[in-house]
C-alpha cells in the first residue's frame, strides 16, 4: 500500500503525519535552531564579550544555517520511504525544506504540494493531510530555485 507523509513545520518543531493502510501516525521532531539572545549592555549591531564589543553577525548566520541543515536532515530521514510528500506550515521553513529535499536524489520529485497553513491542532493536521492525499494528484512541474 502507498505510504504518504505530510509535514507541518516551523522553526521550532515539525509534525510528521504518516498515512499508511488507512491508519495515521504522528511523530514530532524538535528543532535545535537558536533564537537571538541579547545580553545587558548590548546593542543591535554588537554583542558584548567582556569589556569589548564585537559584531557576531557572520558567525551567527553560519551557526543558524548549520542548525537548519541538521533539522532538515532529521526530517528527511523520516521521509525516506514515502511515495508522496505534502509540506505545510506558517513560515518559509517549508520552502527551505523543499529545497533541501530537492537536492537529495532519492527524494527528488516526491513533493506533491507546498501550502501555507497557520497553527493547527494535531487532529486538524491529520484531517488536512488525509484531504490532500484523497484528492487526485495534480502534477505541476515547478522549479524550486536555490
Amino acid at each position: 500500500m502507498k505510504k504518504n507523509i505530510g509535514v507541518w513545520l516551523d522553526t521550532e518543531k515539525a509534525y510528521i503525519i504518516t498515512l499508511e493502510n488507512g491508519n495515521s501516525q504522528v511523530e514530532t521532531i524538535e528543532s535545535e535552531v537558536e533564537t537571538r539572545v541579547r545580553f545587558k549592555g548590548e546593542t543591535k549591531a554588537y554583542s558584548r564579550m567582556g569589556n569589548q564589543f564585537i559584531n557576531p553577525a557572520k558567525r551567527m548566520t553560519h551557526r543558524r544555517r548549520h542548525q537548519f541543515k541538521q533539522y532538515f536532515e532529521s526530517i528527511s530521514d523520516k521521509l525516506e520511504d514515502a511515495e508522496e510528500i505534502y509540506l505545510f506550515g506558517p513560515a518559509e521553513t517549508k520552502v527551505h525544506l523543499a529545497k533541501h529535499i530537492n537536492k537529495h536524489t532519492n527524494l527528488n520529485d516526491r513533493v506533491r504540494k507546498i501550502e501555507s497553513e497557520d497553527n493547527m491542532t494535531e487532529n486538524q493536521m491529520i484531517a488536512r493531510v488525509k484531504e490532500i492525499f484523497s484528492s487526485d494528484p495534480v502534477k505541476i512541474k515547478a522549479r524550486i530555485r536555490h
